[in-house]
């Protein structure tokens, strides 16, 4: 019985519906069922994304009856308290399908269990937004799964560039996808209402699944990833082209979000005129008194965001409190010492700041009176080469050396002796060499691949083959076999008038305009 009833819930497929209008006639409308077997759903045309909304809503626990059109193998009548809708299958057997999925699924929901508190056919714009989510999560699986290959090849680049990529691919799909969250979003500024989004790249790691997976998994400890980062913290960088090796410009305490919720676009005033930026979905919530707003181009993205979000807060305390204890075992070598600063219009003694420098397992980062802005550190994986360097004028520039990453950005640290330097310089080195054997890293690095192989992967990755429609020549001899069967034989096709086929009087017109009568 439970698999029947699964597969009730998975009924989908095209009905001629006939318009209440008088001149319509029967429409071809994508019907399917969402929502667990609660909605019966029907659109102009099979929803490849979520961006395509219903024409029209059904409760099924409020379906009256079902009944067969008399004088007709294909016809039937769903009814409703208020309205009667009269559908046409493709034969007689899809007529008896969707007759018997459809008292299967009325005898099994309740009035109770339907989140639409009314008895007829409902628009898009009268539903909740946790209805709407249901209904767009479901029409966006398939898209979704089709384009996922795309934004692993994205997610997999800017890992690559930032430096996490050998940390993270030495797990398995499974455990990645139950612990680790990344993507592109767009992230709003402390003026939402006047400032526009700006697309950052963001990254969890999580001590707890947080894909809804159940029972006891291993997943990334802090020993796991780089030192600069922390377990169950959210962290963004920017990422304007590719290759970008920039630092992240700022994190997220998980335990600081409050009031985390999807927001909705429809019966929101103020977020409609965000549609301008072509941002469809997003959510919110409070971190430390402010207030951010993020979007993404699949509301599966933002509904995957909000339930990572809420499972890493209803972590155990003893978890969170054994993670922070670990945060300061990887120091190896801290001195104080004169950084550089990166504006090159300050010289003399103005461009020096004292810092107090960190090296750890596998990472230099440094903390202090520092303008250089954003949170200073650079991993050892992405260093090239360190150099030291003396100085004749030591009042003023003191022994230092230089440390050069991989884009040509070059920090300048200067020791308090010869000595310091020396001894500096051979840490980095040799904890330089340890970190990349230790990640089996290739002697090419993790380089990316030229922009003309990468747009050739992600036209291979979004080639979607369409299947809502039938082909052109499946629709002509389809066409021409029930020709041949209301003709008694004949082929020959009668020729419409231009009234008829500007009004498709009774004749299956299938226009799929938005905007026509009677839905």
């Amino acid at each position: 019985m439970q698999k029947r009833l699964q597969e009730a819930q998975s009924l989908s497929g095209y009905l001629s519906k006939k318009s209440p209008a008088m001149l319509k006639g029967f429409q071809k409308r994508y019907f399917v069922i969402r929502d667990q077997g609660k909605l019966l759903i029907y659109y102009a045309k099979k929803p490849q994304s979520s961006e395509l909304n219903p024409k029209g809503i059904l409760p099924i626990a409020d379906i009256a009856n079902l009944a067969n059109v008399k004088g007709s193998k294909t016809e039937f009548l769903i009814i409703m308290p208020e309205r009667q809708f009269h559908l046409k299958a493709e034969s007689e057997s899809d007529r008896e399908r969707w007759m018997e999925n459809l008292q299967l699924l009325r005898d099994n929901v309740s009035k109770e269990e339907s989140f639409i508190k009314t008895n007829k056919k409902q628009d898009w714009n009268d539903l909740n937004k946790d209805t709407m989510a249901v209904i767009k999560l479901e029409d966006e699986k398939e898209y979704y799964e089709k384009n996922s290959r795309k934004l692993d090849i994205d997610n997999d680049e800017v890992m690559k560039s930032k430096g996490i990529y050998p940390y993270v691919s030495k797990f398995d799909a499974a455990t990645l996808d139950r612990f680790i969250i990344c993507g592109f979003l767009q992230k709003k500024g402390k003026l939402a209402e006047v400032t526009r989004a700006k697309r950052r790249w963001f990254i969890m790691i999580a001590s707890v699944p947080i894909n809804g997976d159940e029972g006891q998994f291993v997943g990334p400890t802090q020993n796991d990833i780089p030192d600069t980062f922390s377990i169950d913290q959210i962290y963004y960088f920017a990422y304007d082209q590719r290759g970008d090796k920039s630092n992240f410009i700022g994190k997220l305490d998980i335990d600081e979000i409050s009031d985390i919720e999807m927001m909705d676009l429809n019966q929101n005033q103020f977020l409609q005129t965000l549609k301008v930026q072509k941002l469809p979905y997003g959510f919110k919530f409070k971190h430390k008194e402010r207030q951010y707003h993020f979007f993404a181009d699949f509301i599966t993205e933002v509904d995957r965001w909000i339930k990572a979000i809420k499972a890493v807060q209803a972590r155990p305390k003893d978890m969170k409190l054994k993670i922070e204890g670990k945060a300061e075992e990887n120091v190896i070598f801290e001195e104080q010492v004169d950084k550089k600063h990166q504006n090159k219009l300050l010289t003399g003694p103005l461009s020096w700041r004292q810092v107090m420098l960190n090296l750890k397992k596998n990472s230099l980062s440094w903390n202090g009176k520092d303008d250089d802005g954003g949170n200073q550190y650079v991993l050892l994986i992405n260093i090239k080469e360190v150099v030291g360097k003396s100085k004749s004028f030591q009042v003023f520039f003191c022994p230092n050396h230089k440390v050069f990453t991989t884009d040509g950005q070059e920090y300048k640290f200067r020791a308090q002796s010869v000595e310091a330097k020396d001894k500096w310089v051979k840490s980095i080195k040799e904890q330089m060499s340890a970190t990349k054997d230790q990640l089996d890293i290739p002697e090419t690095g993790y380089e990316l691949p030229p922009q003309e192989e990468y747009d050739k992967q992600i036209e291979q990755a979004t080639k979607i083959e369409s299947d809502d429609e039938e082909s052109i020549s499946d629709k002509f001899y389809k066409k021409m076999a029930l020709n041949i069967e209301k003709n008694g034989g004949s082929s020959t096709k009668k020729k419409q008038s231009f009234s008829s086929k500007l009004f498709c009087c009774y004749g299956g017109g299938e226009s799929d305009s938005e905007n026509e009568r009677g839905f």
